[in-house]
């Protein structure tokens, strides 16, 4: 919405100068102003913090809190958004509609990213901002042993990734 909203007013403002024309520029103003806070409102609702503690990861947010125990885990990668998109509709392709929604639901509940599978999504810019250098890894995806994945947004990617692996190796050979 950031990269949108400066070409929309300045056909607004093309069309005043050209047309001497105020109410599609205020038209467009609005628009984008509505536009901006819908797109700030959905970046900010959702927080969470990864906290890892001995063998258990704590996924916290406003209220919710959940603790994923590390022999749950089979393991846990490095994912940018377009292979995240991939991942889970190519897994969820052979489902009945309401179970992939459930199982879309599931996979991005501790997600703060938007990937692109959301309805709210339009898919401007998705492309430019799946190509970015810092988009490249930005997820984690926690594979489980029970089947269900997950995927992680996390500040400090590599490390999380890191310390899941090294705990999951320790305690698959404990036993």
């Amino acid at each position: 919405m950031i990269a949108i909203a400066p070409l929309l007013l300045l056909v607004g403002v093309i069309l005043l100068a050209g047309l001497n024309l105020y109410a599609p520029l205020f038209v467009i103003a609005a628009g984008c102003f509505v536009g901006l806070a819908v797109a700030l409102i959905r970046d900010v609702r959702k927080r969470y913090t990864y906290e890892l503690d001995g063998e258990v990861l704590h996924i916290t947010s406003s209220g919710l809190s959940e603790a994923v125990g590390l022999h749950e885990i089979a393991d846990a990668s490095l994912i940018d958004r377009a292979a995240a998109r991939e991942y889970i509709m190519g897994s969820t392709a052979d489902l009945e509609p309401a179970e992939q929604r459930r199982r879309i639901k599931d996979f991005l509940k501790y997600c703060t990213v938007d990937i692109g599978l959301t309805t709210f999504t339009l898919g401007v810019g998705r492309g430019l901002i799946d190509r970015m250098p810092d988009a490249r890894h930005d997820l984690v995806l926690v594979r489980m042993r029970d089947a269900q994945d997950l995927l992680l947004s996390p500040e400090y990617n590599q490390d999380l990734v890191t310390w899941l692996g090294k705990q999951a190796r320790a305690v698959q050979e404990r036993g």
